[in-house]
């Protein structure tokens, strides 16, 4: 899949609450495929607003990594 092919050319920056880097692209089905980029660290908190999800995995990687600046200092 095009898409697909293209998310390998995204680098996901760290986590920005725990500044983690096991960041993983999520997958499903529903309506359509579905991408969530989310920290896969268990202590991390999950922000508020969520994670970035969309039907467009490279616009979810880009938003995932525009929002890192925010609080790592």
């Amino acid at each position: 899949d095009l898409e697909e092919d293209k998310m390998s050319k995204i680098k996901l920056l760290p986590c920005r609450f725990c500044k983690g880097t096991n960041i993983k692209v999520e997958t499903w089905s529903s309506g359509g495929r579905m991408y969530m980029v989310k920290c896969n660290n268990p202590d991390c908190p999950v922000p508020t607003e969520g994670y970035p999800k969309g039907k467009n995995p490279n616009k979810v990687m880009e938003e995932w990594n525009r929002r890192q600046g925010t609080l790592i200092s």
